[in-house]
């Protein structure tokens, strides 16, 4: 009989690509502290849709992300006419790419939807539907793209 050890190549470095992947617990871990900025549910679900945004952005090549940046920040303009935080908007979008980039490098997969649902007063549960298909992305933040994604955010912030 064959020693099966020698037939089985051992990976140098792995990557999570199990179907197992709980994106509600990475995106809690990636975003939580952003998350709970929110005083109330209302405001919790933008703050995940933010965080959940820029996770996609950072999920783009790199030669798109910058592209993608400005074409959330023109959205988020056009659905919170009248706000002066834009640039507030901006440094968060950038900041929770970067830590996307850094500390998830190795998870692929994309988001599709996100909710949160109160528990109780001061506990929420995360939602999240997710996928590997990264054209998607493509749709998601194309110029002129008409395609509004669940994930969006809008109508201001604190």
């Amino acid at each position: 009989m064959k020693d099966l050890r020698r037939s089985v190549k051992t990976p140098q470095a792995t990557t999570n690509t199990s179907s197992e992947i709980k994106m509600s617990e990475i995106i809690c871990k990636y975003a939580s502290d952003y998350i709970n900025m929110g005083e109330n549910t209302q405001e919790r679900q933008k703050y995940l849709n933010e965080a959940c945004t820029a996770w996609n952005i950072a999920s783009l090549d790199q030669k798109d992300r910058e592209e993608a940046i400005q074409h959330t920040i023109k959205n988020y303009r056009m659905t919170n006419p009248g706000t002066d935080d834009v640039q507030g908007f901006e440094q968060d979008l950038r900041k929770l790419v970067q830590k996307k980039i850094e500390k998830f490098p190795g998870i692929e997969k994309i988001i599709l939807d996100a909710k949160i649902e109160p528990i109780d007063k001061a506990k929420f549960q995360v939602n999240i539907a997710s996928s590997y298909d990264k054209g998607l992305l493509r749709e998601m933040f194309t110029k002129g793209s008409n395609r509004e994604i669940r994930i969006r955010t809008g109508n201001g912030r604190r």
